[in-house]
C-alpha cells in the first residue's frame, strides 16, 4: 500500500471508532509506530481536525464528517456476497436493514461499477439450508447490547417447560444454523446461553446495568475448555479406501480428526474422538470401505450395530 491509499486508510479508520491507539493503526497496516505518527501528522497538516496523542490515542473532532466514501470494485463485491449471506442467516428485520444500507452504498459507486454489481445480482447465490426462519430478535439484541439495557425474556428448555428470565445481553454468536445469545442471568446469577429460537417473548425494559461483564470471546473459550476438561478422549485410527475418500474428507473434523497418511490404495486417518458410538455410526455408513485399525472397543460397536441392522431387516 502505498503512501497516499495509506493515509486515506487511516482516516477512514479513525472515523470507524471513537478512539484509536497507535498501536492499532500500526497493526492494521503492518507499519511501524513512526510511520504512524508521520501520517498522523500529514493529516493534520491537511486540516484534518484530528485529537489525542501518542500514550491515549486518536479520534476525530465531533461534527467532522468526510463526504461519501468510494469503494472499489472488489469491496463492493465482498459487500454484494456479504448481503446474500446475511441473507440467509439472520432474521428479516436485520436482512431489511442490510439491504437498505446496501442501497446507500450503491449509489456511492461509479457507473461501471454499479454495471458489475448489476450482471452480479443474480449470479452469487448461497444454498438455502436453513431448517427454520430466525426469529426476529437481532436487532433488538445487537441493541440491548450496545445500550447495556435489561431484557426480560420467556425461555423454552429443550425439554417443553419455560421460565421468564431477566437478562444482562454480552453477545451473540451463530453456530450451526443456529443464533445463540450469550447473557448474565439475574434470575440465576450466572452466565448463560439462550439459543434465539426458544425465546419466546423479548421485552425490554427501561432499566440498565453498568456491570462489566466478561467478553463474549472470553465466555466461549472457557466453555469450550470446561467441555473439553469433561471429555475422555480416545485416539482412533481408521483407513478409508479412496473411492470412498471424498465424503469422509467432508465430515473428519466433526469426529476430532488430527491426520492422515496415505498408504496404496488407503488413506490413514487419526482422531481424537470422546465417543465411540458417535463415531461408529458415522463409519457404519462406509461399510467395507472403512476399516477400524484401533480401538477394538470402537471395532465391536461397529460390528454390533451392523448385526443389528442385518437383524432388522430379516
Amino acid at each position: 500500500m502505498n503512501k497516499f491509499d495509506r493515509v486515506i486508510s487511516t482516516l477512514i479508520l479513525l472515523q470507524t471508532k471513537k478512539i484509536i491507539k497507535a498501536s492499532n493503526i500500526s497493526e492494521r497496516f503492518g507499519i511501524s509506530l513512526r510511520t504512524v505518527y508521520r501520517d498522523i501528522s500529514t493529516l493534520k497538516n491537511a486540516g484534518i481536525p484530528i485529537i489525542g496523542d501518542p500514550g491515549i490515542g486518536y479520534s476525530i473532532m465531533d461534527g467532522y464528517r468526510l463526504p461519501p466514501i468510494m469503494f472499489n470494485e472488489g469491496e463492493a463485491l465482498a459487500l454484494l456476497t456479504a448481503e446474500k449471506f446475511i441473507g440467509k442467516i439472520t432474521d428479516k428485520t436485520t436482512q431489511a436493514s442490510y439491504s437498505e444500507a446496501m442501497t446507500k452504498i450503491k449509489a456511492t459507486l461509479r457507473s461501471t461499477d454499479k454495471e458489475s454489481l448489476a450482471v452480479l445480482e443474480d449470479s452469487i447465490s448461497f444454498s438455502n439450508y436453513t431448517l427454520w426462519e430466525n426469529k426476529s430478535y437481532l436487532q433488538d439484541l445487537f441493541k440491548s447490547i450496545a445500550s447495556k439495557v435489561v431484557l426480560k425474556i420467556e425461555y423454552q428448555k429443550a425439554d417443553g417447560s419455560t421460565s421468564l428470565r431477566k437478562i444482562e445481553s454480552i453477545g451473540c454468536y451463530h453456530q450451526y444454523n443456529n443464533w445463540y445469545l450469550v447473557a448474565y442471568c439475574q434470575n440465576r446469577a450466572a452466565y448463560r446461553t439462550f439459543k434465539m429460537n426458544r425465546i419466546l417473548h423479548l421485552q425490554v425494559l427501561d432499566q440498565y446495568f453498568d456491570t462489566e461483564h466478561i467478553s463474549l470471546q472470553t465466555y466461549i473459550d472457557q466453555q469450550t475448555q470446561a467441555w473439553r476438561d469433561q471429555q475422555q478422549f480416545q485416539s482412533v485410527e481408521v483407513a478409508f479406501h479412496k473411492s470412498i475418500l471424498q465424503h469422509a474428507e467432508r465430515r473428519k473434523y466433526y469426529f476430532g480428526f488430527v491426520q492422515q497418511v496415505e498408504a496404496g490404495d488407503l488413506v490413514r486417518m487419526k482422531f481424537l474422538n470422546s465417543s465411540m458410538e458417535f463415531i461408529a455410526r458415522w463409519l457404519l455408513q462406509f461399510g467395507n470401505r472403512a476399516t477400524v485399525l484401533e480401538p477394538l472397543e470402537l471395532k465391536d460397536r461397529i460390528k454390533e450395530l451392523a448385526t443389528e441392522l442385518y437383524e432388522h431387516y430379516q
